[in-house]
């Protein structure tokens, strides 16, 4: 009885017991092997990408689901997200999509959709297109709980819902409970301004009773004068002046998020197997940082 007494409370210093650990998903978005010329199969990247150590991966748009749907069950691997268009001019999403998301039944992914207008009718988050929006995500939302999914509306730089806040506001006027958004760290920076960026916390605060899922990338805290923006905010994990590990502590510990993590490579060049493993390397650093609560 002693010996057990004692297991436990070394359990409870160490944060295992009392759950003090991280237990989010944290998987990558399709992009951190897409284009490299040896891993250039959906076989092969899943292959890899499960190898590495990753919980999931991103099934990136109607063209590649299939393929990786394939590549996903011969792997018994997860297919963390499903990254749709919804265009605000017909035919408004691919025809196939209610099938996907019908194959995706008791999978667990999350269906994240982004929202353009490629006739450019309806400017950035002009809101002249929110109505027809929650008509749209509605229709989504229903497809998804039929299989038992939830929808994350993925606010995306330069398209019609870009910025977060605006995200939040469509998502409570849709009002399905299997509905929310995502919060992107790039996306977020590529939007905001110096000012706004210190209010972060309290914008999390607000969304999380909305939030499905983050994406994280190492990133510089500044207004970027780059033309492309992406070349401060999205670095590999671990690099830029941005806390992105501070984001991560918040948003696990103190919001209590229990929901996928995803890193975002978009951009990043260079050898994208060792793109893998040392993101890898970063996020085992913030799971040991995060359960011997630093």
């Amino acid at each position: 009885m002693k010996y057990f007494l004692l297991l436990f409370i070394f359990c409870l210093q160490m944060g295992h017991c009392s759950g003090q650990g991280i237990d989010n998903e944290f998987f990558t978005l399709h992009n951190i092997i897409r284009g490299d010329s040896v891993y250039n199969t959906f076989d092969k990247q899943v292959a890899l990408i499960k190898k590495a150590g990753f919980d999931g991966i991103e099934i990136n748009q109607t063209e590649s689901f299939e393929g990786m749907k394939a590549a996903l069950g011969k792997h018994h691997f997860k297919g963390s997200y499903f990254y749709v268009k919804l265009n605000l001019e017909e035919p408004y999403m691919d025809p196939r999509l209610p099938e996907f998301i019908k194959a995706l039944k008791g999978s667990g992914t999350i269906i994240a959709p982004y929202i353009i207008s490629e006739s450019k009718r309806y400017k950035s988050s002009d809101g002249q297109a929110d109505t027809l929006i929650v008509i749209l995500v509605r229709q989504l939302a229903d497809l998804a709980a039929a299989s038992g999914l939830d929808v994350a509306i993925y606010p995306h730089y330069g398209f019609y819902v870009e910025k977060t806040d605006h995200a939040l506001a469509l998502v409570r006027k849709i009002d399905r409970k299997n509905t929310g958004l995502t919060f992107n760290l790039c996306h977020w920076l590529a939007t905001t301004t110096a000012d706004e960026r210190k209010t972060l916390h309290e914008q999390l605060m607000a969304m999380k009773p909305h939030l499905k899922m983050i994406t994280i990338s190492g990133a510089n805290d500044v207004i970027t004068d780059k033309k492309n923006v992406w070349d401060d905010y999205i670095l590999p994990l671990g690099q830029g002046t941005f806390d992105t590990y501070g984001l991560v502590k918040y948003v696990v510990k103190d919001l209590g998020f229990k929901g996928p993590i995803g890193v975002q490579c978009y951009n990043i060049k260079g050898n994208k197997p060792l793109l893998i493993s040392s993101t890898m390397e970063v996020w085992k650093r913030y799971e040991a940082n995060l359960t011997s609560r630093k």
